[in-house]
Order: C-alpha cells, then structure tokens, then sequence
C-alpha cells in the first residue's frame, strides 16, 4: 500500500520573525505511524536540568499536536538498536554516539539531536542562525556588511559566516575590537576625522557649535560576533556611541550560553538570530532552548514518522521538509 504524503503549509509574512506555531491539521487517514517514540537523552544525574525542559517540551508538543502515540525516554548509553528500529528513534545527542547510529536506521524512522550525515538531525548548533542571517541579508539586497569581531574572534560561528557570505560577489568591512575597543569602533565608524574638525572648530570659535560627526553609510548592517552578552552590549554601545545610531546591529548567540538582559537589547537595538524567545522560558538561554529543542524534535518526528511534508514553524526554528530533506532557519528576535 502507497502511503499518501501530506503537505503542511503555513503562511510566510514576516518569515523571518516568529509569528506562531504551525497548526498541523490532518485527518486520522492521513496518519500511518502508530508506534513508539524512543528518546535516547544524556545521562540524568549529569545533564538534568537539561532534561527536565527538553521534557517540557516534549510533552508541551504532545498536547499542542494532541499527539496519541506512547513515548518513551531512555539513557542514550543504552540504547536498545533493536527496539529503536520497530519504533521512532529521537536521539542520541551524545556526538560520538550520534556519529556511531548515524545511517544504522531507516531514514524516516529517526531524528537524530546532534549533526548527522545519513539520517535527519536537528542541533543547537550555529548552522541554522547563519542560514537565517545569510537569506535576510540576500533578500534584503544587502551586498556589504560591516564586522566586528570581539575576544572570540574567528570563532566557528564567525568562520561559517564569512565563508557562506563571500563565497559570492559581496563585501565586508571587518574590524578586531577584542582590545582597545572605543578607539578602533571609533576608526570603523569613520567619525575620528570628524570629531577633530569639531574640537578645531569649537576651539577657534566664540559661539556654540552644534555638530554631530556622520559614521560611514557604505554599509548599513553591522553584523557583532562577542564572546560573551556582556560584550556584546559593551561594543554595541560604543557603535550607538559614537554616532551610529542607523546601523542595524545584528548577532548571532549560538556561542552565548547566560541569560540575556532584554532591556540592555532594547536599549542597544539589537536584532538577535536564535530561537524565539516567545515561551514560557523567554532569555534564559539555558532552559528556553532545551524547551525548544524538546517541543521542535517532537513535531518534526511526528511529521516525518507520518510523512507529512511542507514547512513548519517550531521554537528553535522554521523548518522546511520537503523531497527527503530538512533545513532549518532561526528567528529575528
């Protein structure tokens, strides 16, 4: 019998914000997967307040979808292959284990949580923040950005960026400001120039002087890379401070483990690439993207153990499952 694929479709406004969960509808016929799903997750006592959220999540998305099917959770230095493989199997996160199943299993019977070559995978990795950066950017016709690079500079995240964003014809004006920060955003900007003029000029004259030094306009969207949230509102402020106050100010967080302070954001306008911060978890980093992982992992195994195909919007992501493939793309908080 020729199991009928279904398309799941949701509407694309503002793509690249977080505008809601998918609504998955179907009709019972539509369903042709009726066994377990198996979560191979880290040990407890070492990883648990990662899988108490991930749970949450899990069985958030349970409810959300009113997903039937029995769930289990198992030790991932455990896993039973042979029960795996009558079932659903999501999991392992461990990468060497995840390396040691990856294509053990049927394709469209496993998700695994950490990097894979043959079988599906979803990870908190930086992968699907620089796909979002890189297609806001082409969409928006951006053809020249500026850098800045803070005290982790050639980090992996700041590596895959640049290499996605001038593999074509496009430009970058890049700075290191993991030291002597003010002077060299200051030099970036190019107001130096003009705050000396000004100091000439309000020197030589007996009136008050209103001035205010222009920052470059070759580019409009200065992209950081910080080592820590901390430094990234430090060197965001010194960009607002030192007159450019029109650039949008976007990072990537996926080398950002603490909490975020959403009033240093707003204060800094800043356009941060991650998962929505719309849970019940909001910028505590730690617990929201284990949240979203869990919720995220369970409906995209339930779309894919019956084969549903189409575009679904998760927590941690926007995903595309289409022809045997799965992309994933962050959101614009």
């Amino acid at each position: 019998m020729e199991i009928k694929k279904s398309e799941v479709i949701f509407v694309e406004e503002e793509s690249f914000l977080f505008t809601g969960l998918t609504e998955i509808n179907f009709d019972s016929e539509d369903l042709s997967f009726s066994n377990s799903y198996i979560f191979a997750l880290p040990d407890y006592k070492d990883y648990q307040e990662f899988n108490n959220y991930f749970q949450i999540g899990v069985f958030s998305a349970i409810k959300h979808f009113g997903i039937g099917n029995k769930i289990e959770f198992t030790n991932q230095n455990e896993l039973n292959m042979r029960k795996a493989n009558k079932n659903f199997l999501i999991g392992p996160i461990n990468k060497k284990i995840v390396s040691k199943t990856d294509g053990l299993l049927v394709k469209d019977r496993a998700l695994m949580l950490n990097e894979a070559q043959e079988n599906y995978y979803l990870s908190l990795n930086n992968e699907p923040q620089i796909s979002a950066l890189t297609n806001y950017l082409e969409e928006t016709e951006i053809n020249r950005v500026g850098i800045i690079s803070g005290k982790s500079s050639g980090g992996e995240g700041e590596q895959l960026f640049k290499k996605s964003w001038f593999s074509e014809d496009r430009d970058a004006i890049t700075i290191d400001a993991s030291s002597d920060s003010e002077s060299r955003i200051e030099n970036f900007l190019d107001v130096s120039e003009s705050k000396q003029r000004f100091n000439k000029i309000d020197k030589a004259s007996f009136a008050k002087v209103n001035f205010v030094p222009r920052a470059r306009n070759d580019f409009n969207h200065i992209i950081v890379f910080p080592e820590n949230s901390t430094e990234l509102y430090r060197l965001a402020s010194l960009v607002r401070f030192n007159y450019g106050l029109n650039y949008e100010i976007i990072s990537l967080t996926s080398n950002l483990q603490e909490s975020l302070d959403p009033n240093e954001i707003e204060l800094h306008d800043i356009k941060l690439v991650d998962h929505t911060y719309t849970n019940k978890y909001g910028y505590d980093l730690a617990k929201s993207r284990s949240f979203s992982l869990g919720f995220d992992s369970m409906m995209i195994a339930f779309a894919i153990s019956n084969n549903l195909e189409g575009k679904f919007k998760g927590y941690l992501a926007t995903y595309e499952l289409v022809d045997g493939q799965l992309k994933a793309s962050s959101y614009f908080n």
